[in-house]
C-alpha cells in the first residue's frame, strides 16, 4: 500500500471496496445469495482475481440470522461484517498461498519469541471473531500476552496478522480500520502482508495508532523479491515492539523487540511462491 496513513472518514470500514476492487454482490434473500456465491466461487477458482467479494443491504438482523451462526457454506466464509454500512466480506476461496503466509508467519514470530523463552507468555487467538459496535471480524492470526495489565480486557489481541493475496490494498487498508478504530486502542499492531498475485513480489508492512489517535499510521515496511535466481530483502528485519506484543515494559536482557530476520522471511516468501508456480 503507498499510503503512510488509514485515516478514520467516513462511515465503517468496508466503505473503500469497490466493484473495481472485488465483486460486489446485493443481498436479496437467502436462495439468491447461496446462487450467487456459488457462480462467484466457480469464477474465482478458474481465474487469477479477489478471493473475497462483497455482499451489501445485511442488516444487523440478517447478519444475526443468516450469518452468524452458520457452521458451513457461503454464509459461513465471511470474515467481516460492517454494521454501520450493512456489508459483509466474503472469502470465496482459500489460496494455498495465503494460507501458507499466515501459517509460516506464525511460525517465524513463535520461533523468535521462543529464542527469548517467552513461547509459553503469548497466546495465539487465530482466527476468532472480535466484535464491536462499528461491526465483526475475524483476523488470519492474532496474538496477545496470557497476563494482561489489570482492567485489559480479554476481548481484544494486542498484534493481529492480516494476509491478502489480490491486486488491491483496499482490503488491508479495510482491516487496519477496523482494528484499530473498533478496539478502542487494545490492537497495538497490525501486521499486513500482501502477496502479489503475478510475481515473486511480497510486501509486509507493520501499522499502528499514533499521538493517541484511532488512525492507522504506517510504521515499517518490508519488501520481499525475486529477479531470476537472486532473492533480495528490502527494509528488514520486521520488528514488532516488545512492549506492544507482551503490553508491559521489557524485564531482563533477553527480553527484547522481537526481530523477523531475513532468513525467515525469504523462507516465507519461497514457500509462497512455490506454491503459486512462478
Amino acid at each position: 500500500m503507498a499510503l503512510d496513513n488509514v485515516d478514520t472518514a467516513g462511515r465503517g470500514f468496508l466503505g473503500d471496496l469497490t466493484p473495481s476492487v472485488l465483486p460486489v454482490y446485493q443481498y436479496r434473500d437467502r436462495e439468491q445469495l447461496l446462487n450467487t456465491v456459488k457462480q462467484a466461487v466457480a469464477t474465482a477458482s478458474k481465474a487469477t482475481t479477489s478471493e473475497w467479494c462483497l455482499i451489501e443491504h445485511v442488516n444487523n438482523s440478517i447478519f444475526t440470522s443468516e450469518f452468524l451462526p452458520a457452521e458451513e457454506g457461503p454464509f459461513a466464509s465471511w470474515s467481516s461484517y460492517d454494521a454501520q454500512l450493512d456489508r459483509v466480506l466474503l472469502r470465496m476461496v482459500k489460496s494455498k498461498a495465503h494460507e501458507t503466509a499466515s501459517e509460516t508467519f506464525h511460525d517465524a514470530l513463535h520461533d523468535a519469541v521462543k529464542s527469548m523463552g517467552m513461547d509459553r507468555s503469548l497466546r495465539p487467538t487465530g482466527s476468532a471473531t472480535h466484535h464491536a459496535a462499528m461491526g465483526g471480524k475475524e483476523a488470519d492470526k492474532a496474538w496477545r500476552p496470557i497476563r494482561l495489565p489489570r482492567g485489559r480486557s480479554k476481548d481484544w489481541p494486542s498484534v493481529v496478522l492480516e494476509v491478502a493475496f489480490s491486486v488491491s490494498g483496499a482490503k488491508l487498508q479495510s482491516d487496519i480500520r477496523y482494528w484499530l478504530r473498533a478496539s478502542g486502542g487494545d490492537v497495538k499492531v497490525v501486521i499486513t502482508l500482501q502477496i502479489d498475485q503475478h510475481s515473486p513480489n511480497i510486501t509486509i508492512e507493520r501499522w499502528g495508532t499514533q499521538d493517541n489517535t484511532p488512525a492507522g499510521h504506517l510504521y515499517q515496511t518490508v519488501e520481499i523479491s525475486r529477479k531470476g535466481s537472486k532473492i533480495t530483502t528490502k527494509g528488514s528485519p520486521l520488528v514488532i515492539e516488545f512492549e506492544k506484543l507482551f503490553l508491559r515494559s521489557p524485564a531482563e536482557p533477553r527480553e527484547r523487540n522481537i526481530h523477523i530476520d531475513d532468513g525467515d522471511l525469504q523462507f516465507l516468501a519461497e514457500s509462497v511462491w512455490d506454491l503459486q508456480g512462478i
